[in-house]
């Protein structure tokens, strides 16, 4: 029997990322022993739908991935974590995508260096329609965008819900942009890509342009703000202590989608990504550290927060 198709089909970067724990930031031309390693599947997109399984929805990949070790790893560590891994192609002879993370252990900062590889962009022909027509939701980050768009399209004609994580303002996202359900831009996105002087001048901007059911502007520790047509408010963070911050926005944007697919009201789905988020940044590591739903429930409760 062939297994259902899932909930939400992603389609985006994913990333095989070497994380490492420091005392302090390396100096240039020196050498520096670290405190704790750990080897792990990165990328926006695809670290998001890894947050929806572990909070009970299922979730599969939709793409390209090299035969290289890079590629073996992200495509283990999918099924690992039981992500859907069959609309995957794989191709030979090329690099994947891959980094090194640093965590500054003293300020919880983290650096960043990244090999976009030589992957190519998947193609409409990579796209499984049956899958994405009997989804619930597809998720995308603004990367892979002429597959994005055009599964978008397709997603807007059958009546599935469309997210999108706004990281990054990349070139032709505005054609993108007008198919999105669910809108999540960070800060700096929604002031770079409308020149809005705040961020709720900028989230009425995105809203009013393009319509999306709802938007989420995401603020980091600040929370956030949510609009929809009951009007504008903010959503909270939740303090914690950060061990962690690397993933926690992916996190975010899979647990809101999770939220939603759960029944939740668009208020309550910001909660529950939220609490998800914060539990994330209590733990070392991306995927491994992202929470299960009742543990979001019960950091909430905590909290006098019943969803």
């Amino acid at each position: 029997m062939m297994p259902e198709n899932p909930q939400i089909v992603g389609i985006g970067s994913t990333v095989y990322d070497t994380l490492m724990m420091v005392s302090s930031f390396p100096q240039e031309d020196t050498k520096q022993q670290g405190l704790e390693t750990k080897v792990q599947g990165g990328g926006p997109c695809a670290t998001a739908l890894v947050a929806a399984k572990k909070l009970g929805v299922s979730a599969g990949y939709m793409g390209v991935i090299g035969e290289d070790p890079f590629g073996a790893f992200m495509l283990g560590d999918f099924e690992h974590w039981g992500i859907d891994t069959r609309f995957i192609r794989t191709v030979p002879d090329v690099t994947s995508f891959h980094s090194v993370v640093l965590l500054n252990q003293q300020n919880g900062s983290r650096t960043c260096v990244w090999n976009k590889g030589t992957v190519p962009q998947p193609t409409e022909k990579d796209l499984n329609l049956d899958a994405l027509q009997n989804a619930q939701a597809l998720h995308l980050d603004g990367h892979m965008l002429s597959a994005a768009i055009f599964a978008a399209k397709k997603c807007r004609e059958w009546g599935v819900k469309v997210s999108l994580d706004a990281g990054g303002v990349y070139p032709g996202i505005q054609e993108l942009l007008p198919y999105v359900d669910y809108l999540i831009p960070s800060q700096e996105f929604a002031l770079k890509i409308t020149g809005a002087a705040t961020p709720e001048e900028a989230a009425h901007q995105l809203y009013d342009t393009y319509h999306p059911s709802l938007l989420v502007l995401t603020q980091g520790e600040k929370g956030g703000i949510l609009l929809d047509e009951k009007g504008m408010r903010r959503y909270e963070s939740y303090r914690v202590r950060v061990v962690d911050s690397n993933g926690c926005g992916d996190t975010f944007h899979g647990a809101f989608l999770a939220g939603k697919i759960h029944g939740l009201s668009n208020d309550s789905a910001c909660r529950y990504a939220s609490a998800a988020a914060a539990i994330k940044c209590t733990r070392l590591g991306a995927r491994l550290a992202m929470p299960t739903d009742q543990e979001c429930r019960s950091f909430l409760k905590e909290r006098g927060i019943t969803l």
